[in-house]
């Protein structure tokens, strides 16, 4: 019994001894675990900031490699509209065409091309006829990479005769382009006036209806050329997400419209592009806004003096075009406002004004793909059309009172074998109050071929 006593306190004392010993074991341990928890931890930071850095520089990779697609996407539209080797047409939104001719002394590449069509015009307040509406050449050289010529010369209704026929044959555009880069270069010459989206894009096989609207026939006095020199450029900023951003400007001094125009439109006051009526210049330009392909904005301005009394013609446009799948939606308005000095005997109109709003819906049915209409064609398109025109301009007050005004509504529709060449059918309603500006309250229907090679 008292060996018992004495082994139980012998093994008392030795647990004693022992367990503060295997507390800081367990301490140890612990105070072990936690520094490689943290360690662990540590490293698992670095290795996820590493992962980090190689996302963020994939993510730049491949951001740097869309700009890139991007830019050379741009490229290659910009190749497209301005082509080296077919030099006219260049400002076509569709369609190309033109041919070729090798210089034989290989100075430069020319190019021939041009449009035409033929009309049948059927309204109920004028006898229904026949026209033979334009036959248009463009002729343009492309002589080294940074020097190019653009030209276009335009017989309407076969031309001048001896006969009295009442057609004319004139140039609409000759310029010279030195290219100095993208941002700006200098044009010389024969210029199409960049007033408006419509007078830059008038061709008619570009165009989805026959009749040209109010705006673009009686306000800017479409096709509008004028002899001068001038700048032009594009720009792509970035602003935020519209990566895709484009600014086009054109901008410069002219003759300048001169005081033949009437309380009927403007058409009267182009100018000549051999001399000025005036010692006064006109300036006029237009910057147009691309936030992204198929959408554009475009403002335009216009200051020169008429006369040489030092009387003005002011003018402002705002345009768009925008596409959204089938659909392209296309206005414009313009204004011009005429100074008059009080020492006049006669008044004149003070002020021109119209606008446009036309909406397209391009389509295909997929059951006309082999018959006459599809067969052989690539992308056949029709094309439904509806657009208002209005056009208001101050009266001078020798015929009736109040302003002469004109409203119109059309409804079309057109078949596009290729790009330019197009078969069109329009209805349309007038309606005028005074005098009259264009068909008057005539109603009726167009038909028109026009072609683009």
């Amino acid at each position: 019994m008292k060996l018992k006593h004495w082994m139980g306190s012998i093994l008392l004392v030795l647990f004693l001894a022992v367990k503060p010993a295997a507390a800081d074991e367990i301490s140890d341990l612990k105070a072990m675990v936690l520094q490689m928890r943290e360690d662990y931890e540590e490293k698992i930071e670095m290795l996820e900031g590493r992962i980090q850095q190689l996302e963020q520089g994939r993510d730049r990779m491949v951001s740097e490699r869309v700009a890139e697609i991007k830019k050379d996407l741009k490229e290659e539209i910009k190749k497209e509209s301005i082509n080296v080797e077919y030099a006219g047409r260049h400002n076509a939104p569709v369609g190309d065409g033109g041919v070729v001719v090798e210089n034989p002394f290989g100075l430069s590449s020319v190019s021939l091309g041009g449009y035409a069509d033929m009309e049948y015009h059927d309204l109920n307040n004028a006898e229904s006829t026949f026209r033979q509406h334009r036959f248009v050449l463009n002729l343009a050289a492309q002589i080294n990479e940074r020097l190019r010529f653009n030209s276009e010369y335009e017989i309407e209704y076969g031309g001048p005769s001896s006969e009295g026929g009442d057609g004319e044959a004139k140039v609409e555009q000759a310029y010279i382009d030195y290219l100095i880069n993208d941002k700006i270069n200098l044009r010389g010459g024969a210029i199409l006036v960049p007033f408006g989206r419509y007078n830059l894009y008038h061709d008619s096989d570009l165009q989805d209806l026959t009749l040209r609207p109010l705006v673009a026939r009686d306000i800017v006095p479409t096709t509008w050329t004028e002899a001068g020199y001038g700048f032009f450029g594009e720009f792509d900023p970035v602003f935020g997400d519209y990566e895709d951003m484009t600014v086009k400007y054109e901008v410069y001094g002219v003759n300048g419209l001169d005081g033949g125009f009437s309380d009927t439109g403007l058409g009267g006051a182009r100018n000549s592009l051999k001399t000025d009526n005036n010692d006064g210049k006109a300036v006029v330009g237009r910057l147009a806004v691309s936030p992204f392909l198929g959408h554009e904005i475009g403002f335009s301005g216009y200051w020169g003096e008429y006369a040489d009394d030092g009387d003005a013609i002011k003018g402002g446009a705002l345009d768009t075009f925008n596409t959204f799948g089938p659909f392209e939606l296309i206005t414009e308005y313009a204004y011009f406002d005429v100074e008059e000095s009080p020492t006049l005997l006669t008044d004149r109109a003070n002020f021109f004004q119209g606008a446009y709003a036309q909406l397209n819906y391009h389509f295909w049915p997929e059951f006309l793909s082999d018959t006459f209409l599809g067969r052989g064609f690539d992308n056949p398109t029709f094309t439904l059309v509806g657009r208002y025109d209005w056009a208001r301009i101050h009266d001078d007050i020798d015929s009736g009172t109040g302003d002469n005004e004109e409203e119109r509504y059309t409804i079309g529709l057109n078949y596009r074998p290729v790009d330019n060449f197009v078969i069109k059918f329009e209805y349309i309603f007038s309606d005028t109050d005074n005098e009259s500006l264009e068909e008057g309250d005539g109603d009726g229907f167009v038909l028109s071929t026009s072609i683009g090679f």
